[in-house]
C-alpha cells in the first residue's frame, strides 16, 4: 500500500469512527485504528493482525510486556510503549473522571469506588483515598503494586501523599487477585502499624478494604470489628481523641 492508499484508508477509517464509532469493532480493528496515530507510514491493518494472532485479544496485546511488544515483526520499541500504556491512559481517565463530586460514608460506597481499580488486576496493588471532611474523595494514588501474593509498601511514602493532601481522613484499599478476601496476618500487621503512624500524626484511618478474586465481595476492616479492636491495642502509643480534626463521616452499614 503506497502513500496515497494509506491516507485514504485512514481517512475512511477516522470517517467510520465518527459516524459509527468503534463499540462494535473486532480487536484488531480497533488495534489497526489506533496505530494509525503512531505508525504513520506503515500498514498497521497487517500488524494489528500480528498482534492478534499473537496475543489473541485486544485486551492482552495492551496487558502483554513492553519489551515482548516490540519483537513482533514491524512493532518497534516506540509503539510497544504505546501500546502497552494505552491501559493506564485509560484508567487515569476513569479515575478522573469518577473521582469527581464523589462521596464516600460508608465500606459499601467505598467498595463501590473502589472495586474498579482493581478490575481484570493480576498482581496486588495498594491504593490510597484522601476524603475531606465533608466525605469528598480528595486524592486517588496507588502506593504499592507487588505479585499475586504480596506487594512491599512503603510507609514514609505513603504518609508523605497524606501531609501533601492535608486531610486526616484516609481509606486505603487492596487486592487479593488470587484468593478470597480474608485478610492475611501480614495484612493485620501493616494495618495495625498504618493507625499507630498515621494516630501519631493526628490522622485517622477511617477503613482498609479488601477486594478479592470476584470484585463482587470485599472484608472491610471497619465492618468487621478489626478497626475497633487495633485501635484499643495501641491505645497506649496513641491518643486518637486527642486529634484535634475530628474524621470524616463514616458509618458501618
Amino acid at each position: 500500500m503506497d502513500q496515497k492508499e494509506h491516507s485514504g484508508h485512514r481517512k475512511r477509517l477516522r470517517e467510520r469512527v465518527r459516524s459509527v464509532g468503534i463499540e462494535h469493532w473486532q480487536g484488531y480493528q480497533v488495534l489497526e485504528y489506533a496505530l494509525t496515530f503512531v505508525m504513520p507510514y506503515k500498514d498497521t491493518n497487517v500488524i494489528a493482525h500480528r498482534l492478534i494472532n499473537k496475543y489473541e485479544t485486544f485486551a492482552a496485546v495492551l496487558e502483554a510486556d513492553e519489551d515482548e511488544l516490540a519483537q513482533v515483526d514491524g512493532v518497534g520499541e516506540v509503539t510497544a510503549h504505546f501500546l502497552s500504556n494505552l491501559k493506564n491512559i485509560f484508567h487515569y481517565y476513569e479515575k478522573d473522571r469518577i473521582v469527581k463530586n464523589i462521596t464516600v460514608i460508608s465500606p459499601n460506597a467505598v467498595h463501590e469506588f473502589v472495586r474498579y481499580l482493581f478490575k481484570g488486576k493480576l498482581v496486588e496493588q495498594l491504593y490510597l483515598v484522601c476524603i475531606s471532611p465533608k466525605n469528598q474523595i480528595l486524592s486517588v494514588d496507588k502506593i504499592a503494586e507487588g505479585t499475586s501474593s504480596e506487594a512491599t509498601i512503603n510507609m514514609r511514602f505513603m504518609l508523605e501523599r497524606i501531609f501533601r493532601t492535608k486531610v486526616n481522613s484516609v481509606v486505603i484499599a487492596h487486592n487479593h487477585p488470587k484468593g478470597d478476601v480474608t485478610p492475611s496476618d501480614s495484612d493485620h500487621r501493616f494495618t495495625k502499624a498504618l493507625i499507630t503512624n498515621l494516630g501519631i500524626n493526628s490522622c485517622h484511618l477511617l477503613d482498609h478494604i479488601i477486594i478479592g478474586e470476584d470484585d463482587n465481595e470485599y472484608y472491610s476492616y471497619r465492618q468487621s470489628g478489626m478497626l475497633d479492636k487495633f485501635k484499643e491495642e495501641v491505645a497506649s502509643i496513641v491518643d486518637f481523641k486527642s486529634i484535634a480534626q475530628p474524621p470524616a463521616r463514616y458509618e458501618v452499614d
